[in-house]
């Protein structure tokens, strides 16, 4: 730095001459200059660990919601444009929205996440007899519901429910335009529903 630009900042009040340090520590940064993100995002990292906790409510979880944060804002930096902010700080803004997003996601996969293990750790049941006489019963009930019905119809529905094919497939398997079976899966599904309606 050259001797009259160090006095031209040493003339000005702190809050512009960090402004224009963030400036050019943001270009640094752009241009590859580690060491130049490291020195913009350590002043904000104390705020960024407390959305995170706050956020999350977990040390581990904030912690990996951070370093996704910062490993996201340099891949960012291209795009931020401290102009488009109407904050005073725009990239303690810019880097406090993202860790907040980071949080958010990581709270909600792992809340998931231990959804799923917790089903997977439930054990299993044996269904007990009242439970299997329902199902024999439905079953039965659907049996009789589906022969009731009338032939194109209840070969729509079958295609469609138990084959998973779709209303074009089961058109061309049985003879029929696509329209047409859309109608008379709609009309199955309706009629099985009726009949059905007291053991669902």
């Amino acid at each position: 730095m050259s001797v009259q630009r160090a006095l031209t900042l040493a003339d000005r009040p702190a809050a512009a001459r960090e402004a224009v340090d963030e400036r050019g520590l943001v270009e640094l940064a752009r241009e590859g200059d580690g060491l130049a993100f490291r020195r913009l995002v350590e002043p904000h990292l104390p705020l960024l660990y407390r959305i995170a906790a706050r956020m999350t409510g977990e040390r581990a979880i904030a912690e990996d919601a951070v370093q996704e944060a910062l490993t996201i804002a340099f891949r960012r930096l291209g795009s931020y444009d401290p102009g488009a902010s109407s904050s005073a700080e725009p990239f303690r803004a810019f880097l406090a929205a993202i860790a907040a997003r980071q949080a958010h996601g990581l709270i909600r996969g792992e809340r998931r996440r231990a959804k799923r293990q917790e089903r997977a750790t439930t054990p299993y049941r044996e269904p007990g007899p009242e439970e299997m006489h329902r199902v024999a019963r439905l079953e039965e009930a659907l049996r009789e519901a589906l022969a009731a019905l009338p032939k194109k119809r209840r070969e729509a529905v079958l295609l469609r429910l138990d084959a998973g094919l779709s209303h074009r497939e089961i058109a061309a398997a049985i003879g029929s335009s696509e329209g047409s079976v859309r109608v008379l899966v709609h009309q199955a599904l309706a009629e099985l529903k009726e009949r059905l309606g007291e053991l669902l």
